[in-house]
């Protein structure tokens, strides 16, 4: 057990979870107990009548269902053959992605960790409905050795918390960005800690034009149906909600391909996303600022209030400054899948592609030597989240190896 000075445990509000009973001492990874607990709360979520309602709730409850961790666990296992986890874990969850506080408390559990988690001061609906789930599950009799391993908190920005919470963690876990990161980095932690950090991405969308233009009305719409889930569950503020639409041919089959694409695609969009009047003002405004400021814009086409395009002529070297939210996306025709690369730097996160070979995008990622893009998955999963992310084996560098000879 970890004993916490009466000071910082006044500065915290806890939502889940009990302190007097967080214990450091480590499982092993897939642990059948965690992985129960993890699918236990998917089943808790998913009864709940307002799930379709609570689309990223929604998402982590699905992942977290039984049949999908035994799926990574089988995927993973030899990789983490004899691994059991570091001891405590301290988690500084990110406020523009409230879903991804129960995905990185999933993470720590499934690599034989307690999971302390400072969630973000705001609240939200996500992070309600979660943390309401979670502290249910814990109270049951079937999952009351969970509460050694479990403790959600939230509390104003006070480093006086956050050092002492370093100060204990055998491995931490920081989301929210560059600045939160560098922050977190200025705290004492122990000598053997290990560090994950999400900091701020980039990502890209890569489309070629002949398949879109041989697409049926069901196939076109099934695109769409893709392209909305990357672009607008998260309203593109997740790092891996594509910012840029590079399509790569011939100019005249591109630009057909747009005709054909992106009138269906404002209809589809049209009754499925509803922004707050604030937010279709703010997203008029940036675009009248990037207008304004930013070299290369040839053109900014209106779909209505849900969607803008920015037509480029050419990719900046700081292309990954260059953001959208709620469906703005910048949009560019290159002629070769390499006039990408030299604007790829390590910010550059997620890539999602249709109608482009998987082997292609292989080799321009390794053969290129490319120090950015972690992920390249067809266009609709650029949300999904894995065990493999952001560069990282989650799971493999929260735990360590055992070498029994």
């Amino acid at each position: 057990m970890i004993p916490i000075p009466n000071e910082i445990a006044a500065a915290e509000a806890v939502l889940a979870g009990d302190p007097a009973r967080i214990d450091n001492r480590p499982v092993p990874v897939w642990d059948a107990a965690r992985m129960a607990f993890l699918a236990d709360l998917s089943r808790r979520l998913l009864a709940r009548p307002d799930i379709r309602g609570l689309a990223d709730v929604a998402a982590f409850a699905y992942w977290a269902r039984k049949a999908n961790l035994s799926a990574l666990h089988e995927r993973l296992h030899e990789r983490h053959a004899m691994r059991v986890g570091l001891g405590l874990t301290f988690h500084i969850c990110p406020s523009n992605v409230p879903v991804n506080f129960a995905f990185s408390m999933a993470f720590g559990l499934l690599a034989g960790n307690a999971c302390v988690l400072r969630l973000a001061s705001s609240e939200t609906r996500t992070a309600a409905v979660l943390v309401d789930a979670i502290a249910a599950l814990l109270e049951t009799p079937e999952h009351q050795e969970m509460g050694e391993a479990v403790l959600l908190l939230r509390y104003p920005r006070n480093d006086d918390v956050n050092a002492f919470w370093l100060g204990q963690a055998d491995g931490r876990i920081v989301w929210g960005g560059d600045a939160t990161i560098e922050h977190m980095r200025r705290f004492a932690v122990p000598p053997r800690s290990r560090e994950v950090t999400f900091a701020d991405r980039y990502s890209l969308c890569l489309m070629a034009p002949d398949p879109v233009l041989a697409l049926d009305d069901a196939g076109l719409e099934s695109l769409c149906g893709q392209l909305f889930n990357d672009i607008y569950l998260m309203d593109q503020a997740a790092c891996s909600s594509p910012q840029l639409i590079a399509w790569v041919g011939e100019p005249g089959a591109v630009e057909a391909a747009k005709q054909k694409l992106w009138p269906v695609f404002a209809r589809h969009v049209d009754g499925r996303y509803e922004a707050e009047a604030v937010d279709v003002m703010d997203k008029f405004v940036r675009a009248c600022e990037a207008a304004i400021t930013t070299d290369g814009i040839s053109m900014i086409e209106r779909h209505g209030n849900t969607l803008y395009r920015i037509e480029l002529d050419a990719l900046s070297p700081r292309q990954d400054e260059c953001r959208g939210y709620g469906g703005t996306v910048h949009e560019i025709t290159l002629s070769s899948l390499q006039d990408l690369a030299p604007v790829v730097n390590e910010r550059y996160q997620t890539l999602t592609y249709f109608g482009h070979h998987r082997d292609e995008l292989t080799e321009f990622v390794v053969s290129g030597r490319l120090r950015g893009i972690d992920r390249v998955v067809p266009v609709g999963q650029a949300l999904d989240m894995d065990a493999i992310w952001d560069g990282y084996d989650i799971v493999g560098t929260l735990s360590r190896i055992v070498d029994v000879r």
